[in-house]
């Protein structure tokens, strides 16, 4: 790719300017990186984009005012299927980070929509063994179309498909009740996906739960007591202030004799 000089500005979603900053200060071409606003990185590129055309962690870029065509979204995502709810693809890439996929793990999304966090998944750990899971088989469909080679299945995220312990990561956007699901159905429903978090997470394995309605998750992971969350992360874009929630173990202490 031709080289260029510039002053870039990139503009990620409110809450995950650091992850982008991460990324940035480890390419080659790119120096002088810092925030500037909530959901705004600058920095100074001086060398080939080859590095920033891969980076998903920000989903508009201006260039000294002026547009790189490069770094526009669709050159950079390439088309995809997608639903009024599905998961922001910037926000996908923020729950993989944080679910920190190791090469050969098995990564189930339970509510996988047109399969966007399963498709950030693969990008980012090729390897990674992944599952997709949803009651909805339009949904599904849209899925098979943006997965080539995809593992998916029509379930339940409430009994899902998998044996005890056979899961190393979950990573899921959660009805929030607003455009799927609702409040009222997610106090059953909550209670009921973490109970099974319980059940197929492996030893060391970890969960990234997305939702709005925070309160009811955190009662259910407290009530489920085999599952504890261990960090929170508040993301704002389009007009959402959901929570990414990371869950894991709780250590069972040793048995005295």
């Amino acid at each position: 790719m031709s080289r260029v000089a510039g002053r870039f500005v990139l503009r990620t979603v409110d809450g995950a300017a650091d992850l982008l900053i991460e990324e940035l200060r480890g390419m080659v071409a790119v120096h002088s990186v810092r925030q500037v606003s909530v959901g705004a990185v600058e920095c100074m590129v001086d060398g080939a984009l080859d590095e920033l055309v891969r980076c998903p962690l920000y989903s508009s870029v201006a260039v000294d005012g002026a547009e790189v065509p490069a770094l526009a979204w669709m050159r950079r995502f390439g088309p995809l299927e997608r639903l009024p709810w599905s998961t922001n693809l910037v926000v996908a890439e923020v729950l993989t980070r944080l679910a920190k996929v190791r090469p050969g793990q098995c990564v189930v999304d339970p509510f996988c929509g047109t399969g966007t966090i399963l498709l950030s998944v693969r990008r980012r750990v090729p390897t990674a063994r992944l599952l997709g899971i949803d009651r909805d088989p339009h949904a599904l469909e849209l899925a098979a179309r943006n997965l080539s080679h995809p593992a998916l299945v029509r379930g339940l995220a409430e009994a899902l498909p998998v044996s005890d312990g056979s899961v190393d990561r979950v990573v899921a956007n959660l009805p929030f009740g607003k455009q799927v699901g609702s409040h009222r159905g997610n106090r059953e429903l909550y209670p009921a996906v973490v109970r099974e978090l319980d059940r197929v997470l492996a030893g060391e394995g970890r969960a990234v739960l997305l939702t709005e309605d925070k309160r009811l998750l955190r009662a259910a992971v407290e009530r489920e007591r085999g599952l504890k969350v261990v960090r929170e992360r508040l993301l704002r874009y389009n007009g959402a202030t959901p929570t990414a929630y990371v869950l894991t173990r709780i250590s069972k202490r040793p048995t005295s004799r």
